[in-house]
């Protein structure tokens, strides 16, 4: 049996350290993308869930568990065409990261070329979630398995 070990590189956020858990606030954010927001939708009412609570929807990510990094990842994608990576750690703690790309990948998705300009994107959406202000740093995210 052996061990892998990979690292993440890139600048963004701890999605972890978004605490706030308002269901009003997350169904904001999601009604930003509309054709992710129907997948939810289809999902909950396949799970008969009429009601949702935040746990809820943060479940809609059964292949990697990220939760609210997926939620974010998935919204930006849509609303803005910039494709983020969400991972996490060995201790699980969640990440939400724009990371350097191979320059034959660059025509798929919109390229942000500034620092500020990256930052500002995370603000914008963070913003719709939380009033607290959330660290945007270059991360080393480390995981193994």
């Amino acid at each position: 049996m052996s061990y892998s070990e990979w690292h993440t590189y890139g600048y963004g956020i701890c999605v972890s350290d978004i605490t706030d858990e308002s269901v009003e606030r997350l169904q904001k954010l999601i009604s930003l993308a509309p054709e992710y927001q129907k997948k939810i939708q289809a999902w909950l009412d396949e799970c008969e869930i009429s009601e949702p609570a935040y746990e809820d929807y943060l479940e809609f990510d059964q292949d990697y568990m990220l939760g609210l990094a997926t939620i974010l990842k998935e919204v930006i994608l849509e609303a803005e065409d910039i494709d983020l990576v969400a991972c996490d750690s060995h201790d699980g703690t969640d990440y939400l990261l724009y990371v350097p790309d191979y320059p034959w990948n660059m025509g798929k998705h919109r390229q942000l070329m500034t620092e500020e300009a990256v930052a500002g994107l995370f603000r914008k959406y963070v913003s719709i979630l939380t009033d607290e202000a959330i660290e945007i740093d270059y991360q080393s995210v480390e995981n193994g398995g």
